[in-house]
């Protein structure tokens, strides 16, 4: 539900290198056939499951140290442990701009994104998708004392407007008429455009934005409301197209992980790490 992103400008990108930090987990598990990298350790037949994802984006994905370790976690990264487990593989996750995941994913960097993205129609183009395994709304965040400014999508009319880079927010505010947008790969630095006054409102994924507004006493949420279909605010899972075996697996991890209410478990526990 982030995220728009246009697949011409990815097919101009192809040699656009992604800040990948390395981040790795494992986790055990790895199912012959699905596309994941093989695991070169000798003396085992696991696979590797390699995870494209923007670590920037609490609660879905975001770091954290853990046992006095830099550590990306978050219910995306909870979720991709269990499909990785149901595949008896080993995860691996690479962390890169957000912008980047597809052209990782369809060069074969990594072998699915789990990043809090939107199955576009124009994404569905260049991959593709599980099953929707979250809904969330949009908030918009202003300048703590501004966003009395700020109660409908009019008040942003001609407006500055920071949104993350390829992101659905960006399709969003460039609907918005006269809106001056200011595109950034990190929501970090979004924050600090914001807090420095030369944005005046962020457009962010609503769980997003209030984890910001826990973590800082500089921002707000405004009562603007912004009306979306549920093909325009659910997340789902990239696949590289034709790798139908994978997005079957991962659809029945879904399902298992629905069913049992554990992704609800996942995003209260992913809320309550990000206050920790």
């Amino acid at each position: 539900m982030k995220k728009v992103w246009t697949v011409a400008i990815a097919a101009m990108l192809v040699l656009t290198a992604c800040g990948q930090k390395g981040n790795v987990e494992s986790n055990a598990g790895g199912a012959a056939n699905t596309g994941a990298a093989e695991n070169t350790n000798a003396g085992t037949e696991q696979k590797t499951l390699v995870l494209g994802t923007s670590a920037d984006y609490a609660p879905y994905e975001f770091h954290k140290t853990v046992d006095g370790k830099d550590t990306i976690v978050g219910f995306d990264i909870e979720i991709a442990k269990e499909i990785a487990k149901d595949l008896n593989a080993k995860l691996e996750i690479k962390d890169m701009d957000f912008d980047g995941l597809l052209l990782s994913l369809n060069t074969g960097k990594v072998d699915f994104v789990i990043s809090g993205m939107t199955p576009t129609e124009e994404r569905a183009k260049a991959v593709d998708f599980s099953k929707i395994y979250y809904m969330a709304d949009q908030g918009v965040l202003a300048k703590k004392g501004n966003e009395g400014n700020f109660n409908t999508l009019d008040d942003l009319k001609g407006k500055k407007i920071g949104v993350q880079k390829g992101s659905i927010q960006e399709g969003i505010a460039k609907e918005i008429e006269g809106a001056k947008l200011t595109s950034i790969a990190k929501i970090p630095e979004l924050i600090l455009e914001l807090n420095s006054g030369r944005v005046d409102a962020l457009i962010l994924e609503k769980p997003v934005a209030d984890q910001y507004v826990k973590a800082q006493d500089t921002v707000a949420l405004t009562n603007v409301k912004i009306e979306q279909s549920a093909d325009e605010a659910g997340s789902a899972i990239a696949i590289k197209k034709g790798n139908q075996e994978l997005v079957d697996s991962i659809n029945k991890t879904i399902d298992r992980l629905k069913e049992s209410g554990e992704i609800d478990r996942f995003v209260v526990e992913a809320n309550e790490l990000v206050g920790k």
